[in-house]
């Protein structure tokens, strides 16, 4: 079958990507250890303690460097691997499943959303015209060039500040639940629905043009105009053009969902929601360590590979299960594909 075709096809390619993710992370990783030693300091603006502790640290750092043998690349990407299944194993398990689960719950209920209204107002839009086509012809521009954390903050001024709807820390938000009485389903829907609002709306104005676009280039069609004239129902004729443009929907769905990936890990970290988001934020950094007087004075700069080619390897196993299931309605909505080919 094709599907199965498709399947290791995308398998095998999935692999080769981590494999190249892999390598490209583990050489930052050995050059960020470099940096880490030669951290641009201006010398001059610390005290002579502050620079002789300074420079102290830099020594210590360097003479260790030379002790140590410095890993190879390909030891590092087998590191990498063995991290991956040590993550999935033991009392790591939940705590990996948690912050994975949360991720594919926002994007989960955000793609949904999206699907829903985005073809809804498309297929409206672009097979009766009017009032909602102007709007959206309008909004398209506009939307395709904001970013969903633009509508993070403007939510949190609207919603959250204003009207004290949903809530601006998901971590602040189950805290005060679980203290007056638990956390229910409500109390995490609660928690998820700024996030969830603001990748819809920056994500569903575009979807639907998309799909407005593919509406009406097919309804210039002959046997579309023929339904017309046969006095067939709006809706019939609607659900037959349903039928025709979906399968284009779902291929334009399928590559924008890396999108909609990169767009909810910012969106994670402005709302604090402990997905791998706030892993991949929290990998690279730059961190302040105490001199002698016991203040935050010698920068360091924290590059975490192991938790990046985590982030890498979730972001892979999401859009190979998307991609799986599209086609699998790809397939099975338009089932000419698999005669042609």
């Amino acid at each position: 079958m094709r599907i199965v075709r498709d399947l290791l096809f995308n398998l095998v390619l999935i692999s080769l990507a981590l494999l190249l993710t892999a390598t490209v992370v583990a050489i930052a990783e050995e050059k960020a250890d470099r940096v880490t030693l030669n951290t641009p300091v201006d010398l001059k603006t610390l005290s002579p303690e502050e620079r002789a502790q300074y420079e102290k640290y830099v020594n210590e750092i360097t003479e260790l460097k030379q002790r140590m043998d410095i890993e190879s690349i390909k030891t590092r990407v087998r590191a990498y691997f063995r991290y991956l299944i040590k993550e999935f194993r033991g009392k790591k398990l939940w705590k990996t499943l948690k912050t994975i689960g949360l991720s594919f719950a926002v994007l989960t209920m955000t793609t949904l959303l999206i699907f829903a209204f985005g073809l809804y107002w498309g297929l409206k839009a672009g097979y009766k015209g009017g009032f909602w086509d102007r709007v959206l012809s309008a909004l398209a521009p506009l939307f395709s060039g904001i970013p969903a954390w633009f509508w993070a903050l403007l939510f949190v001024w609207t919603l959250w500040w204003k009207w004290d709807i949903g809530d601006i820390s998901y971590t602040n938000s189950l805290m005060r639940a679980k203290a007056y009485g638990g956390a229910g389903i409500m109390a995490y829907l609660n928690a998820l629905l700024l996030p969830v609002i603001a990748l819809t709306l920056s994500n569903v104005v575009v979807y639907a043009f998309n799909v407005r676009n593919l509406v009406k280039r097919e309804a210039f069609e002959e046997y579309f105009f023929i339904d017309g004239l046969k006095g067939l129902p709006d809706r019939r004729i609607m659900r037959k053009l349903l039928r025709t443009v979906l399968p284009s929907f779902l291929t334009f769905t399928s590559y924008n969902f890396l999108n909609l990936m990169m767009s909810a890990m910012a969106v994670e970290k402005l709302f604090e929601v402990p997905g791998i988001g706030k892993v991949l934020a929290d990998s690279v950094e730059v961190i302040y360590l105490p001199n002698e007087f016991g203040e935050p004075k010698i920068p360091h700069l924290h590059f975490d590979g192991f938790s990046i080619f985590f982030v890498a390897f979730v972001m892979a196993a999401f859009y190979f299960l998307n991609s799986t299931v599209l086609e699998a309605l790809y397939l099975y909505l338009d089932p000419r594909r698999e005669i042609n080919d």
